[in-house]
């Protein structure tokens, strides 16, 4: 049987388990969270009892409008695992502990409006700093960066490149196509700098090469996750991501 959030107090031990899982998992998960609009939680167990256990046959999420440090807004997510097997003590304990690896399927979806958001993040801003014309004494940065979400996976960023020494700048606008490599990074493969000057071309490429170099997934700090994405599309100003997450353990919470 599907036991959707909230899981009904109907008594029984069967039902305390439901219980006891989806307050530990939904607390924990919204510890993570600096600001979390709906989270809705479900397990999937036949027979009941095997929840005495500690054994899940399916593990489903839905959340929406997660901000993630009180900078990242992720529109809406959804995780559904195959069977986990969770340490029932640590739940007594309020702690969520897996007691073997799972994989996950993972659906993303971004708006437009909280991708420009995100480049104005400190920590994006770090990531893309550094850049430098070859033979040039100057380092770079960006700032004021607009992304426009365009049909077939283009992509419009409209941006300044600051030459962090001298404080000069220059505007750069141009396309470019979203895609991934090997699963695991997120790259812009093709790009259309029409009407850019050669030096703003130059920088277009600089840009292009840290943006994908920061995007490959194995390099994101996620504790206790690995993500590959399958595909990903642009439809209604909204990015979706779908792949796959082998997780390890729950973030925090180390497995024993």
């Amino acid at each position: 049987m599907m036991l959707p959030f909230p899981f009904p107090a109907a008594g029984g031990r069967a039902d305390a388990g439901e219980q006891l899982i989806n307050s530990v998992v939904a607390a924990a998960i919204r510890a993570l969270l600096s600001k979390v609009e709906d989270l809705q939680i479900g397990i999937y167990c036949q027979p009941m009892s095997k929840l005495l256990q500690g054994a899940i046959d399916s593990f489903n999420l839905r959340g929406r409008g997660m901000v993630i440090k009180n900078q990242f807004r992720v529109e809406s997510l959804r995780v559904d695992t195959d069977a986990i097997a969770v340490d029932l003590g640590a739940m007594l304990g309020g702690r969520v502990r897996l007691q073997r690896p799972t994989e996950a399927i993972a659906s993303v979806v971004l708006r437009e409006e909280d991708i420009n958001t995100a480049f104005e993040a400190p920590l994006v801003l770090s990531k893309m700093r550094g850049m430098r014309v070859e033979g040039g004494d100057e380092t770079l940065a960006i700032r004021q960066t607009r992304v426009q979400l365009l049909d077939d996976n283009w992509m419009d960023f409209k941006t300044e490149i600051v030459f962090e020494q001298s404080g000069r700048s220059e505007p750069l606008r141009f396309k470019a196509h979203l895609a991934t490599e090997e699963q695991r990074r997120i790259v812009l493969d093709q790009t259309d700098f029409e009407g850019q000057s050669e030096e703003a071309c130059q920088l277009g490429h600089l840009f292009v090469a840290q943006f994908n170099r920061i995007m490959d997934l194995d390099k994101f700090n996620l504790d206790g996750a690995t993500l590959r994405v399958h595909r990903l599309r642009i439809r209604n100003q909204q990015l979706i991501f779908e792949g796959r997450a082998h997780i390890d353990h729950f973030p925090g919470q180390h497995r024993k």
